[in-house]
């Protein structure tokens, strides 16, 4: 997430579920039914977690096994890999990858950012996009070589329609260069690699911004489709629900509708939408909601996201809060708060990995007994 977002204030709701043994003594979670969905959840977890102790990121790996999840999406950044021009670091993705494979875990690399020799003229941080485009794909590749037979989803960049992301300004026409680019460097390694676009973030047209919905139209316009094989949004719907038509003007998760018209629109009714960030701060932030809210909005998503039948994996933001701030709202956007206590909402994911029929009826009953500490 990491990014400004203008939502209303939060109406508690009542969720039920809760985690009922910790994750150092709890077996793997069973397979789904058969006939059910075996691997559409995953988390988002950044790169938050390549700083986590050895200890912290085999706690948090073995939560989302033991929870679940099968897809860990996270980043693979050039500003940190090559900071120096030509002196390579991948030690902490390595590590990432290694401990993630050995648990299971399919994995979505976010191939993004810029190191400062390698931005285009004007911009002071690692958000501001390449200069040249094949540079960027020269470490796509690299990349795409080091994790062969490891990895084989990719993202192309992060949240190009927002200026914070994305510096100088959104610019679709350098976008689609950039994916191009690095789409087909993936592809000259792993000529079966499954590609995203960058996952388009809630915006309005603000002059400065790019909807998702305008920036998905600009995307096919421009014939982009070809680069990639799912669409990647992130859908955040807070504080309302998913699937509430009453907040469509602005809900992103609702206006994936209109997302789907445009990709129907050019003939691409065969590609599926992936919701790569989805989910809900907790806390004391202005916007923050109630950590009973949370958990019914991440429900309310995942049943959402199997109706509709176009959207194929929802990946939760984010496994555990990343500080104990609770008025910073980007520290807890956790299914778990920072020392581990799992909030409601990881009973609804737990559910739902195993759920055939969606989750709407998950949350049946007020849980008995507060959430354990998951140790």
């Amino acid at each position: 997430m990491r990014h400004s977002r203008l939502f209303r204030s939060a109406v508690p709701v009542l969720v039920a579920g809760f985690l009922a043994a910790t994750v150092a003594c709890a077996p793997p979670a069973p397979p789904p039914p058969t006939g059910c969905t075996t691997s559409d959840l995953g988390i988002s977890g950044g790169a938050p977690m390549l700083g986590l102790s050895d200890a912290d990121l085999s706690r948090e790996l073995d939560t989302m096994w033991n929870t679940g999840i099968r897809w860990l999406r996270f980043d693979i950044d050039w500003s940190v890999v090559e900071a120096t021009r030509g002196q390579q670091n991948w030690s902490a993705i390595d590590r990432l990858v290694d401990r993630a494979r050995a648990r299971g875990l399919n994995l979505l690399g976010i191939v993004t950012y810029t190191p400062a020799w390698a931005r285009v003229a004007g911009t002071s941080d690692s958000h501001g996009r390449p200069a040249d485009p094949a540079a960027f794909a020269t470490f796509a590749k690299q990349a795409a070589e080091r994790y062969n037979g490891r990895i084989a989803t990719w993202e192309i960049w992060n949240e190009p329609n927002l200026v914070n992301f994305f510096r100088p300004a959104p610019n679709p026409d350098a976008y689609v260069q950039l994916l191009s680019a690095a789409a087909q460097a993936i592809r000259s390694v792993q000529p079966g690699a499954m590609i995203l676009n960058g996952g388009l973030a809630p915006a309005v047209d603000d002059g400065t911004n790019i909807a998702p919905t305008t920036y998905v139209q600009q995307l096919y316009q421009r014939g982009a489709q070809q680069y990639f094989d799912a669409l990647s949004v992130h859908p955040y719907s807070w504080p309302a629900l998913p699937s509430d038509a009453s907040t469509q003007s602005w809900n992103t998760f609702y206006r994936m509708r209109f997302m789907r018209d445009t990709m129907v629109q050019y003939g691409d009714s065969a590609t599926e939408i992936w919701a790569t960030e989805f989910g809900a701060p907790t806390g004391r932030a202005s916007d923050a909601v109630s950590a009973q809210r949370q958990a019914d909005i991440i429900r309310d998503g995942i049943a959402e996201a199997r109706r509709l039948g176009y959207v194929d994996k929802v990946f939760v933001y984010t496994l555990r809060n990343h500080g104990t701030n609770l008025s910073d709202r980007e520290q807890n956007f956790g299914l778990l708060e920072y020392n581990f206590t799992a909030k409601p909402s990881l009973a609804v994911v737990q559910s739902a990995a195993t759920a055939c029929t969606g989750v709407s009826d998950i949350l049946d009953s007020e849980p008995t007994t507060p959430p354990p500490v998951v140790s």
